[in-house]
């Protein structure tokens, strides 16, 4: 409940950038109670929590973007698809770039053994990614697995609401562990200015993409449970050219982080 209620959908809105701070203090919250609750597998609970203390919220907004959307496609604005849903990316991203960063910081400054502990399952995962798809080339299982990641999102945000933040949550903490690691190997805290420029090229377009998969999947999802929805078929519109500027993301995405593999 107070989680929830760190900052209202009107400041959010009004002041994207308040999420990062939200993101930093959501996230650290969620690792200490999973740590001393699920001891088992922090790295996953920790992530189950930050859905269930953000899906309110996060529900909240995507039905308020999906009726923005619609008044904005009534009007008759001027705008592109990415004008239309600028504040909702700054929102998204300002959340998991506060979670990113606090859990990178997490990772950099507890000792080796109790880092192999709580980011386990995040260790794990990215292991399983690079050892993936062993019958592809570099390029072909990168895009493959990140159009994946999007399809999920997009599918998990339509079906539940704000069920993609758990997929959001999820690669979030991967990449703030993949950034930790590079890190710690540079030089520590010295080293997660060049750890988060090694995954930024790539990343920041990845995490982007599915932001925007989870925005399109979010607003038809509001759209359809949304009773006479007058301008339905120009949100899927708006939907569906969303999902293809975020594979179009990947595909760039794809090519960079093969190239510096």
């Amino acid at each position: 409940m107070v989680l929830e209620k760190l900052i209202s959908l009107r400041a959010a809105v009004r002041n994207p950038w308040m999420m990062f701070v939200v993101g930093g203090i959501v996230s650290i919250a969620c690792l200490i109670v999973s740590f001393l609750v699920f001891g088992d597998s922090v790295g996953m609970f920790t992530t189950f929590l930050i859905t269930v203390a953000m899906a309110p919220f996060m529900a909240n907004l995507l039905t308020y973007e999906e009726a923005t959307t619609e008044d904005e496609i009534a009007a008759r604005k001027n705008m592109n698809i990415l004008q239309r849903h600028v504040d909702m990316l700054k929102v998204y991203s300002a959340f998991f770039v506060g979670m990113i960063l606090a859990l990178s910081l997490i990772f950099i400054m507890l000792p080796a053994d109790v880092i192999e502990h709580i980011f386990e399952d995040q260790i794990r995962e990215i292991e399983i990614i690079r050892g993936g798809f062993l019958n592809m080339t570099i390029l072909e299982r990168i895009i493959v697995n990140n159009i994946s990641v999007l399809l999920i999102t997009f599918l998990f945000s339509f079906l539940f609401g704000a069920g993609a933040v758990f997929i959001l949550s999820w690669n979030a903490s991967v990449l703030a562990t993949a950034i930790g690691l590079a890190a710690k190997a540079i030089g520590g805290v010295k080293g997660l200015p060049m750890a988060v420029m090694i995954f930024f090229p790539h990343g920041s377009l990845e995490i982007l993409a599915y932001f925007i998969g989870a925005i399109a999947g979010g607003i038809v999802s509001a759209a359809v449970t949304r009773d006479r929805s007058r301008y339905f078929w120009p949100v899927i519109e708006d939907s569906m050219k969303f999902l293809i500027i975020a594979i179009v993301f990947l595909v760039f995405a794809g090519f960079i982080e093969a190239a510096q593999l």
